[in-house]
């Protein structure tokens, strides 16, 4: 077998492990490093409507949607729900590390382009 075979079997190993060992680590991220559920929103964005993680055990939102969720001591951030459609999102997993633990899910429709 020659070198440049070689390498470039190693390459297509090392290429496959990372993302399958970025799935059993339980990371919910494409290959980019980008959220499957989407990105927090940018600073200044426009939030369609505030969640209280309190009193809101789930919540149904449009593919695309930017929705604020508020904590009962007044902590929110806001999250734009552009990633994979048709998932349920823990709150938990999109939430800021200084965020309270919430136990709420967000459903999110499916992509208005995509046709299946």
């Amino acid at each position: 077998m020659n070198t440049s075979r070689i390498l470039r079997i190693a390459a297509l190993t090392i290429a496959t492990a990372v993302p399958l060992h970025a799935m059993a680590t339980g990371k919910d991220v494409f290959r980019n490093g980008e959220s499957m559920f989407g990105q927090p929103a940018a600073a200044g964005a426009t939030s369609s409507r505030i969640v209280d993680v309190a009193t809101t055990k789930h919540v149904t939102v449009p593919y695309g949607e930017t929705v604020t969720f508020q904590a009962p001591n007044g902590k929110q951030f806001a999250w734009t729900f552009n990633g994979l459609d048709r998932k349920a999102v823990p709150v938990a997993k999109i939430a800021p590390a200084d965020f309270p633990a919430t136990q709420g899910m967000v459903y999110v429709q499916q992509n208005p382009l995509t046709r299946n």
